[in-house]
């Protein structure tokens, strides 16, 4: 269930929206949803690389006219890209279907990419390379971007590739429909600020005449992870499905940085804070029930803990103590390491991580500038902090045992 809460900072105000990208004046009018393809879109050439052939040659998008067409914008370095591409080509084999790639990249990045990557080999993509010109038709901010046309020419569908089915394939191609969800950078409230959505219509007329306010709301589907504008003096910030614990963070950042092991939780449900501290929920199901979203509009800095505090019944705050810590330093002339018989290195950083979540009560101060690496290591190895000193000094590197104040943040009721 959806809850609003609104604190009130001044009086009267100014209405902002950030402006937004994509109208068209430096080129094509872009495609929306119920447009048609333009001949001379069908006709103009491309550069297509050719999986199967590893070739690239000059062609039009005639060859998918009358065919449903999907039209796929990926990049080598997208993880999600590849694995969409990947389920696409599967999902779509003995489908009278057009699948076309489309990347930005020259075709020395292609060929470089399939040289040491298999998991599109076999697939018989087929990319468009070096393009400008569609995503200038169907400009995007996030890839992948699927643009589904039907054999009429006609757009009827703009989505990303996670949340796409064999059915919707195969309804595609058969019926020339698509029930898949808008793309979420595309929905209505993507980028609006939440004060100006129409869950809060409600109370629309009270901070219309307000200078200043702050919003905390629960999840909230569809829009981006975070906006910011200034009109004059006013900045609006927009901390948008975040999780709490990631909240408190962001309002102690200008002073402090928390390390796991310098949160100390006195509360009896940590799992609703930060999601790696749930018990086995899934991912998507957690998210939506426990994220929440900030906005604020001020003149100068606000008091953003003091404003969640309120708002979510807590009393989190930031206390020093006194405690024992190990201070790593670098040795003197210490150089890179060789590893053990076939172990290999880590970076120094990751090992006090690990132990910052395995062990949350060792304080372990990094005091090296720069990176370190160590031979591969096992946490469990390290299960007293005399082992842990000894693995150090074995390894050229410096500890000592001193008494430091260190910043804690209490999560508390």
């Amino acid at each position: 269930m959806l809850f609003t809460c609104i604190a009130v900072f001044h009086m009267f105000s100014l209405s902002a929206q950030t402006p937004r990208k994509g109208s068209g004046a430096d080129g094509p009018t872009p495609l929306q949803i119920g447009d048609t393809i333009p001949e001379k879109l069908w006709d103009s050439e491309f550069f297509f690389f050719n999986e199967q052939l590893n070739s690239t040659q000059k062609a039009s998008l005639k060859e998918f006219k009358a065919r449903p067409l999907v039209l796929d914008f990926w990049n080598t370095g997208c993880a999600p890209c590849l694995t969409g591409l990947a389920k696409l080509s599967d999902f779509s084999r003995d489908l009278d279907l057009g699948l076309v790639a489309v990347s930005e990249q020259t075709e020395k990045s292609i060929l470089s990419f399939f040289k040491r990557n298999d998991l599109l080999k076999g697939t018989g993509l087929r990319s468009i390379i070096a393009d400008s010109r569609l995503k200038s038709y169907f400009p995007h901010e996030s890839i992948p971007h699927l643009v589904w046309i039907n054999k009429e020419g006609v757009v009827v569908g703009l989505t990303g590739s996670k949340e796409i089915t064999k059915d919707d394939l195969l309804n595609f191609a058969t019926k020339g429909v698509l029930h898949a969800e808008l793309k979420p950078e595309l929905q209505p409230n993507f980028h609006r600020f939440i004060v100006d959505m129409e869950l809060n219509r409600q109370v629309q007329s009270t901070h219309d005449s307000l200078l200043g306010y702050a919003i905390i709301t629960n999840h909230i589907k569809d829009i981006s992870p975070f906006e910011k504008s200034k009109v004059g003096p006013y900045e609006i910030i927009s901390y948008r499905n975040r999780s709490i614990l990631s909240l408190y963070r962001l309002a102690y950042a200008d002073r402090y940085k928390f390390a796991a092991n310098q949160i100390i939780w006195n509360v009896s449900d940590p799992e609703r804070f930060e999601y790696y501290l749930s018990k086995g929920e899934g991912i998507a199901y957690w998210e939506k029930k426990n994220l929440i979203c900030f906005e604020s509009k001020s003149i100068g800095r606000i008091n953003m803990a003091d404003l969640l505090n309120s708002s979510l019944g807590l009393n989190v705050c930031v206390r020093d103590s006194l405690v024992e810590c190990i201070v790593v330093k670098k040795g003197k002339g210490r150089t890179t390491m060789k590893a053990k018989s076939g172990r290999e290195f880590k970076s120094l950083k990751n090992l006090i991580k690990d132990l910052r979540l395995s062990r949350p009560n060792w304080q372990i101060i990094d005091s090296i500038k720069g990176e370190v690496r160590i031979p591969n290591y096992s946490v469990k190895e390290l299960a007293t902090k005399d082992k842990l000193c000894n693995f150090f000094k074995e390894n050229g590197l410096i500890v000592e045992k001193d008494k430091r104040i260190v910043n804690f943040l209490i999560i508390q009721r």
